[in-house]
């Protein structure tokens, strides 16, 4: 009886501590605070190969969200307004820059730079071209086209389902991307989804099931991602857009 008990209680404590752990678990730890005015540190120093364990600590009442970029393997993590989050981050071999944003989705955002060894892995350069894809079936389709500085939708409302949004790169010389972000009560964003580092005359595509509220069509490229310079979000790509 009591050794029964005593498996359940090492099976229960077992569960227990993978349900806790973290992405980041068994890294090395460096603490990253996310303030109304963006997020420090802005670069960390690191080795080739070395897993990272990013304690990231939301001090705002705004979710943000942390995600590499320009190539860096780093999926998106929501982190929550005053709740702190532990992301794991495994530095590539091959060493280099590699780049993690820290923003709030149309707010404030910052380059985390990662610093590793004298290796080229990631250096600054876009990723490759995207071309459409089939993410599955889709109820309606709306065609976004990019450019310096508009997203121009091909409607701005739809009923309520799964929409794909067929996101065109028109610009000459300026990577893009497409964020949908559905608006919040208190004005912030979520991001429900995105297509990604779209070349100049490539597109890309993304299904979504929508519920009905109101969202906007963004490019949230900020300075220092995609070689930009400038805040594309702040120079006006944005459109309201509305699912009914």
């Amino acid at each position: 009886m009591f050794r029964t008990l005593a498996l359940v209680c090492l099976t229960l404590t077992a569960l227990a501590a993978i349900a806790c752990s973290s992405s980041g678990e068994g890294g090395r730890a460096v603490a990253v605070e996310q303030n109304d005015d963006g997020c420090t540190p802005t670069t960390i120093e690191a080795t080739a190969g070395e897993k990272l364990d990013l304690q990231v600590s939301n001090n705002t009442g705004k979710d943000y969200e942390v995600e590499g970029i320009d190539g860096t393997g780093l999926e998106e993590v929501i982190v929550p307004g005053g709740r702190d989050r532990s992301v794991g981050f495994n530095v590539p071999d091959e060493g280099g820059t590699f780049k993690i944003k820290c923003y709030v989705p149309g707010g404030t955002s910052t380059i985390i730079e990662v610093h590793a060894g004298e290796g080229s892995a990631v250096n600054g350069e876009p990723s490759s071209s995207q071309s459409p894809t089939d993410a599955g079936s889709a109820d309606e389709t709306v065609n976004v086209t990019l450019n310096e500085w508009e997203v121009v939708p091909s409607s701005s409302s739809v009923e309520a389902g799964n929409i794909r949004f067929e996101a065109a790169n028109e610009s000459g010389g300026q990577i893009h991307e497409l964020a949908v972000l559905r608006v919040k009560e208190d004005g912030s964003f979520e991001v429900m989804g995105e297509v990604e580092d779209i070349d100049p005359g490539a597109a890309g595509s993304v299904v979504l099931d929508l519920e009905t509220g109101r969202y906007e069509l963004a490019c949230v490229i900020v300075p220092g991602e995609a070689g930009s310079t400038v805040d594309h979000y702040e120079q006006g790509m944005h459109a309201d857009f509305t699912v009914e």
